[in-house]
């Protein structure tokens, strides 16, 4: 598994239009390259924190070469970002997060 960490500052204005996009570039990837997912956070300092899961580096990599391909909705999400943080890759060493409903 690949994990990749982004971080943005954005316009609370606008943060609908963030989302959509978002949500559009999250489906896009699962239906189209494999990824496993992603989360959405808004962290208690203001910044909005994105966690994606990726079978390997190779199927991020190859999601990255067909950005035109969601240009739409990746413009939704640029009206909102004030400023945002390089992405953080990650490989996970070790792996106790829960899924699905508690009993």
């Amino acid at each position: 598994m690949f994990v990749v960490l982004f971080r943005w500052k954005l316009d609370e204005s606008h943060v609908q239009s963030f989302k959509e996009g978002w949500s559009e570039v999250i489906h896009f990837n699962v239906e189209k390259y494999s990824a496993l997912g992603s989360r959405l956070h808004k962290a208690s300092d203001g910044t909005w924190i994105s966690y994606s899961q990726w079978p390997s580096k190779e199927h991020w990599l190859r999601s990255k070469e067909a950005e035109h391909l969601v240009s739409e909705a990746r413009s939704k999400m640029r009206k909102a970002i004030m400023w945002q943080d390089e992405p953080l890759l990650m490989s996970p060493q070790l792996d106790h997060f829960v899924t699905g409903k508690p009993k």
